[in-house]
């Protein structure tokens, strides 16, 4: 009888903490459906509150929106990211006094480089090939496709981020992997998570 105790406690203890882990993997889901649509409908400020808050010591918040806008409201081109699509959700796990969670996403981001006034068409083709290669090194050649009948880009796109929580429950905030910015992803996890990088 004792024995029978200890596994339906047992089963007990591990079907609450799978429970939990799905829980909390819904609440990382929302948030993080919530950030990418603030980008998607172009809401930047509102996208700035699901990064962590050490990251506008590094950049301030409002020279990280102007940025943004001045990205995003380039005469010089045009932005559409479609279809972000959740792939994966690690477990979150506690280092120090935080909690972390990595998670891979995919979009497609459409992306059109407008010419100059006055440009040739033998610049034009220049400039499309410089680009393409360009887009090609930063994703790789099979995510890159131009489309000549809309003179866009259409660009594949897979991203790890670090869901991070106070709690491990709430409040989620995330932190893109981008190989360029390690020396500002170093100031903002714990090393053992971005040794890979």
């Amino acid at each position: 009888m004792n024995i029978q105790k200890q596994l339906i406690t047992l089963l007990f203890i591990t079907v609450s903490s799978i429970a939990l882990a799905q829980e909390t993997k819904n609440q990382i889901q929302a948030d993080f459906t919530n950030y990418l649509n603030s980008i998607v409908n172009m809401e930047l400020e509102k996208s700035l509150d699901y990064m962590p808050t050490e990251f506008f010591d590094i950049i301030p918040k409002a020279k990280m929106l102007e940025v943004m806008k001045q990205t995003f409201n380039n005469p010089d081109m045009e932005i559409d990211i479609k279809n972000p699509t959740i792939l994966k959700i690690d477990d979150a796990q506690k280092i120090e006094n935080k909690y972390y969670s990595l998670l891979t996403y995919s979009s497609q981001m459409d992306m059109k480089i407008n010419g100059e006034e006055h440009e040739t068409e033998e610049d034009k083709k220049l400039r499309i090939s410089m680009t393409k290669t360009a887009f090609q090194q930063s994703f790789g050649a099979e995510n890159v496709v131009y489309n000549d009948t809309t003179g866009f880009f259409e660009i594949q796109s897979q991203k790890d981020v670090y869901g991070i929580s106070d709690n491990g429950k709430t409040g989620w905030k995330f932190l893109v992997l981008e190989k360029n910015q390690k020396v500002i992803l170093e100031k903002l996890l714990p090393a053992q998570l971005i040794q890979d990088l």
